[in-house]
């Protein structure tokens, strides 16, 4: 992995927003990260090692960009991870008073539930299967809550601290 594109949750996630996981992925990792917001009628392809972007306009005229990411990650959390995310924010305030107060401005809202609710009953902006196509040229990864998305990454970190070289 060298250059990494995010993508998702969609609707933003007060424990972690692709933004959020961006700046983990650059500052524990060092490696290039960038976050690309879901929307209507985006399409992927492939080219050798870059992907191509295209977002398709009502008319019909389609605008590309080249994006230049060996790795895709799709950050879609489930409305579970959501309701969770909330929970433990109610939880945090009931423990800790005020300082679980201010923390819980971080977490999920009541709202965020039900959108991601509503998320879950219509049609992906991103189309599963444009990932298929994807899947020989880029490395893809799907991760389905924040406690998914941040093991991984603390076993990233993990597999850099074993392969560097002992310091004398």
């Amino acid at each position: 992995m060298r250059r990494i594109a995010v993508i998702g949750p969609n609707p933003s996630s007060g424990a972690l927003s692709n933004e959020r996981f961006v700046r983990l992925l650059s500052s524990r990792l060092g490696l290039e990260a960038f976050s690309l917001r879901p929307a209507p009628r985006l399409a992927f392809a492939a080219g050798g090692p870059q992907m191509q972007l295209a977002t398709r306009a009502a008319a019909g005229s389609c605008a590309s960009t080249r994006v230049d990411a060996d790795t895709l990650i799709w950050l879609r959390f489930s409305p579970r991870a959501y309701l969770r995310d909330w929970l433990a924010g109610w939880l945090d305030t009931l423990l800790n008073g005020a300082a679980g107060s201010r923390r819980r401005a971080y977490r999920a809202r009541l709202a965020d539930v039900a959108r991601a609710c509503l998320a879950a009953l219509q049609s992906d902006a991103v189309d599963a299967r444009q990932f298929d196509a994807l899947r020989p040229h880029v490395l893809f990864l799907e991760f389905s809550s924040p406690d998914q998305a941040l093991f991984w990454l603390e076993m990233q970190e993990e597999r850099v601290r074993e392969t560097e070289p002992p310091r004398l």
